[in-house]
Formats: structure tokens, sequence, C-alpha cells
């Protein structure tokens, strides 16, 4: 048995180092890495290989071997289709190594069946979590292989499966041990050069922002003094026009200087509830103008910790993006509820142009608009707020069907 154990720590070696040499492939890029499914499909390839040619085979004829671990990778980091992919792999490499196909087609379609939504909501849990639900799992495929060896009496076989179990087990932890480290090691690096942009922009914006505001505010003035004298019509909507465009560059101004300015303020505990009508009772008469009706869906007695008038800010920010994107007779729903997390949820929908998957990449990095003579500063600003209040944005969008922004908030 020792000599079969060693057996399965070869696995476990070639296993592991199969994933740190796929890593090495792996550029980083918005979406978290580049190339994640073909390098992905190309390791679980190779590991499907040496296990299955190179399995641990009991004395009653039993084949022991880690294919589980690329078949639960694949579904979980890669999709529905790296897995499938993996899937077929492994019955074309089980019609040349010797593994009862049937059984292979039978057991192994099941899990992939059954990963399909594990994967979905393993993606939103925290790392320590994804391991305690996998390892559930995992685990229930040992328990029914003992029943089955109980009912044909092969007892003998028991503790063998359970020291396979549990290095198999353990393999496929510090699998994903390794991959969970990858991913939080492009989050973070994003999130440094996110970081670096920002104050980037916050220097600039500090140096020069006042600069131009004064020199500004003089020349409209001298505009509107134009106005009071004697002038054509034509004359007249040149300085409206004028004074039009200076209104908007003091705007960029002011979200230059919010981005700039120390966030000194000490934070209370106010009402969402409130702040979140307030914010959809202000749009509403913009919304109007436009022919456009806001729907709103807001529970009682909703409560966070920040700045009441930084968090309107967003959502006076949210709700004009969204009236701007939805053409007349649109439709805007406002929603804010407790999410079945614990947290405080926001949500802002509208059925608009939407956005493709390119512009929801860039989607809030200073300069980047979708909006003719937007600066992309005001969703910029949104971004740092939340963030700053340890809150999270997320977005879906699908171009000509509208748009979903959902914000998060800690419970105060």
């Amino acid at each position: 048995m020792l000599e079969t154990v060693h057996h399965l720590i070869l696995h476990v070696v070639f296993i592991l180092f199969a994933i740190l040499v796929s890593q090495m492939f792996m550029s980083e890029s918005d979406r978290g890495t580049r190339g994640f499914t073909f390098t992905f499909i190309v390791m679980n390839s190779a590991v499907l290989v040496f296990t299955m040619t190179f399995p641990v085979v009991y004395s009653s004829g039993y084949v022991y071997d880690f294919k589980v671990i690329p078949i639960i990778l694949a579904f979980l980091y890669g999709g529905k289709r790296v897995g499938f992919t993996t899937f077929f792999a492994m019955l074309v490499i089980g019609v040349f190594t010797d593994h009862v196909w049937m059984f292979l087609l039978m057991n192994y379609a099941i899990y992939s069946v059954l990963l399909i939504p594990l994967s979905k909501w393993y993606k939103r849990l925290i790392p320590m979590k994804k391991m305690i639900l996998i390892s559930g799992f995992y685990l229930f495929i040992p328990v029914t292989r003992s029943i089955y060896l109980l009912q044909n009496n092969e007892k003998e076989q028991l503790l063998f499966m359970a020291s396979s179990t549990l290095i198999i087990w353990i393999t496929l932890i510090l699998s994903i041990y390794l991959i969970e480290n990858r991913l939080e090691q492009v989050r973070i690096k994003r999130e440094l050069i996110k970081a670096e942009k920002f104050n980037v922009v916050s220097e600039l914006a500090a140096s020069v922002a006042h600069e131009i505001r004064n020199p500004m505010t003089t020349v409209r003035g001298f505009m509107q003094l134009l106005q009071r004298e004697t002038l054509t019509d034509q004359q007249k909507s040149f300085i409206d026009i004028s004074i039009q465009e200076l209104d908007h560059a003091q705007d960029v101004i002011n979200q230059y200087l919010s981005l700039a300015k120390p966030q000194t303020e000490e934070y209370e505990v106010f009402s969402l509830t409130e702040t979140m009508n307030e914010s959809v009772d202000v749009m509403s008469t913009y919304a109007v103008m436009n022919s456009i009706k806001i729907t709103k869906q807001i529970e009682k007695d909703l409560m966070i910790q920040g700045m009441k008038l930084e968090v309107k800010q967003v959502l006076l920010n949210l709700l004009k993006n969204a009236i701007e994107a939805v053409k007349e007779n649109g439709e805007i729903t406002a929603t804010a509820s407790r999410h079945r997390d614990g947290r405080m949820m926001i949500l802002i929908q509208d059925n608009g142009v939407g956005m493709s998957p390119e512009q929801l990449k860039v989607l809030g990095r200073p300069y980047y608009s979708t909006k003719e003579k937007g600066t992309g500063l005001g969703l910029t600003v949104c971004y740092q707020i939340v963030k700053r209040m340890k809150g999270e944005i997320k977005v879906e969008s699908e171009m000509d069907k509208g748009t979903v922004f959902r914000i998060y908030f800690p419970v105060a």
C-alpha cells in the first residue's frame, strides 16, 4: 500500500506543477487572464493524459486516479465551454486507456451537470467558502463509492479508498488555492494601476482646476454684461452658446475637484430610504421632460454609514445617466432593498441603448464616456465614493436592451 501512496503523491506533484506552469503563460488583462481558456484546456488535458495513463489499480481491478480534479476546475474556472471540452477530452482518452468507458460517461456526465449550477454559486463566494463548497461536493463521490463497495462485499478496499480520497481532496484544495491566489494577484495589480491613475488625476486637478476657474468666472461675467447691450439675435445666440459651454467646462472642473479634495468629514449613520426617495424625486422632473417614467420600489428603514451628500451625488449621477441613455417613452426602475447577504442594495435599471462588453470593461475610468460631450469623471467619482464606503458596484448591460447598475453598501 505504501508504494501505491507514493504513486498517488507523484500524481499530486504533477498536477500542482501543471497548474504552476500554466500560470506562467497567463498574461494579465482587464477580465482577469488573457488566454485563460486555452491555457486551462491544455493544462487539464495534460493532467487527464497523465493520470488516466498511469492510474492506481487496486487488487480487485478498481481504478483510482485524479481525473475528477481537472473536471471540477474546468467547470469552476473555465465555464461550460471549457468544462465540456475537458469532459469530452476525458472520454477520448478513456478509449485508449484501461477504463470502463460507459462508467466514465455516466458518472462524469452527472458530475458535469451538477457542476454547471454549482459554478454560478461558486463565483460569488469568498475563497474559504469556495473550498468548503467544493469539499462538500467532492466528498459526496467517495460516500457513494463506499456504499457501492459495501453492497458488493469489498470491505478490504475501504481503507485504501479513504487514504486515496484524502490525498485527492488535499490536491483539489491546493489547486484551488493556487488558482485563487493567482486571480487575487491579478485583481490587486489592477487595483493598484487604477489607484495610480486616480492619483495622477487628483494631482492634476489640485494644481490646475483653481487656476482655470478664476479666469472662466471673469469671462462668464463679461458675457452676461454683453447680453444687456443692444445686439442682434444672432449675436445673442452666440453669447448664449458661449455661456453654456463655459458652464459645461465649470462642471468638468467641479468633477475634477471632487476627485482631488481630501475626504476629512466624519461618516454618519443615515437613512438610505430617505436619500433614495429624495434623489428619485429630484430627477423625476428631468425624466418627465424627456417623457420617461421612473418606477421606484424602496424598502423602509434602510440604514447605512457614510456621507449622505456623497451617496446622493452617486444616485443623482446614475439616474441622470439612465435618463440620458433612454429614448422617449422609456422606463427606469429604482429600487433599494436588503440583499440576501445582509448588505444594502440599490438597483437602477433602464431600457436604453445599453453598452457593449468592450465598453463595460473600461466603464468608470477617467476620461472614458459613452456620451458625446461626457468626460467620464461622473462615473469615476461614483466608483470612488462607493469604494471609499467599502461598497461595490456591479454593472450588467446589453446593446439596445438596457443597463442595470447594482450598488452594494455594508450594513451600518
